[in-house]
C-alpha cells in the first residue's frame, strides 16, 4: 500500500447535512491516518465560483475551530459523475469520502449516481449516510464470495490495521464452492501472515447473501463494510449495481468502502 504520495482525503461537499457527515468521517480518518482533507465542490459553470469558494473557506475555518484540522478547498466545474474520480486521481488522493442520497427511480435498477461516480476509480471510496458511531474503526465486515475481485480488500485491511487495529469479520456464504474455499484459504493465510485479528463467520443461508452480510454488520455494530465492484461491468446489464447498491445504501446506514479491482493484483493470482 502506497502511503507517501497519497496525503489527502477528498471530501465532495454540497452543503447538505449528509455531506456534513462525510466531512466528520473525513476528519476521523485524517486524524488516524495523519493526512489532510480537501473539500471539493463541483459547479456546472464558473459563475458561482467566487460565492462557493467563500462558503467553503468559511467552512474550513469553522472546521479548524472545532477539530483543529483546516481542510484545503477546491471548486471545479464539471459533471459530478466524472469530475470527482478524475480529481481524486489527479490529486493522488488516499481516499474519497462521499455521502449518498440513495437510489431514486430507475437508479434502483441501473445503478445509482454514487456507483457511476465510483466505477473505474483507482482511488477507494467510502460512502456514508450518517455520522461516525465511534472515534475509531473497531469492527470491519468483509464479505467473501466466489469472485476473484477480492485481493484489494486484503491490501486495504492490512493498511487500515496499521492505524486502527480493528477486528476483521470475514463473512462467507453458506455454500460449498471451490472458488469460495480457495478465496477463504488465501484470505486467512494472508491475515494470519500479517498478524491481523479476524474471525470467520458463516452466513445462515436463509436470505440473500448480501442481505445477511448487512444484517450481520448491524448485529455487531460494524464501523465499515468493505466491498468490491464487479470487475467486468457494462451498462447494458439491466441489473447492474443491484448487489453493490444494497450495500452502499443499506438501511442501517453503515459506511461502506468501495474498491475497484486492480488488474495488477488480478494477475498475481491467489484468489480463485
Amino acid at each position: 500500500m502506497e502511503t507517501k504520495a497519497r496525503r489527502t482525503i477528498l471530501v465532495p461537499f454540497d452543503f447538505t447535512p449528509l455531506s456534513d457527515f462525510a466531512l466528520q468521517h473525513g476528519i476521523q480518518f485524517a486524524k488516524m491516518l495523519h493526512t489532510d482533507i480537501t473539500l471539493l465542490h463541483i459547479i456546472p459553470n464558473l459563475e458561482t465560483e467566487i460565492l462557493i469558494t467563500e462558503k467553503l473557506t468559511a467552512l474550513a475555518n469553522e472546521t479548524y475551530q472545532t477539530y483543529k484540522i483546516r481542510p484545503k478547498i477546491l471548486v471545479r466545474p464539471g459533471k459530478v459523475s466524472k469530475a470527482i474520480k478524475n480529481i481524486a486521481h489527479n490529486l493522488n488522493a488516499m481516499l474519497v469520502i462521499m455521502k449518498t442520497d440513495g437510489p431514486k427511480g430507475l437508479q434502483k435498477y441501473f445503478g445509482s449516481r454514487a456507483i457511476k461516480v465510483m466505477m473505474g476509480s483507482d482511488v477507494p471510496f467510502i460512502v456514508v449516510q450518517s455520522p461516525p458511531i465511534r472515534y475509531s474503526i473497531k469492527k470491519v465486515v468483509v464479505p467473501i464470495d466466489f469472485r476473484s475481485e477480492n485481493k484489494e480488500k486484503l491490501s486495504w485491511i492490512n493498511f487500515l490495521s496499521k492505524f486502527y487495529h480493528p477486528q476483521i469479520h470475514l463473512f462467507r456464504p453458506n455454500i460449498t464452492d471451490y472458488r469460495v474455499r480457495n478465496n477463504l484459504q488465501f484470505a486467512t493465510k494472508y491475515l494470519e501472515g500479517h498478524n491481523i485479528d479476524f474471525e470467520l463467520v458463516h452466513a445462515r443461508g436463509k436470505k440473500d447473501f448480501t442481505e445477511e452480510s448487512i444484517e450481520f454488520s448491524k448485529f455487531i455494530r460494524a464501523d465499515l463494510i468493505i466491498i468490491m465492484l464487479s470487475r467486468f461491468i457494462s451498462w447494458e446489464k439491466t441489473l447492474f449495481g443491484l448487489r453493490e447498491q444494497k450495500y452502499i445504501t443499506n438501511s442501517y446506514k453503515i459506511p461502506v468502502m468501495v474498491l475497484n479491482p486492480r488488474a495488477d493484483l488480478h494477475k498475481l493470482g491467489g484468489f480463485a
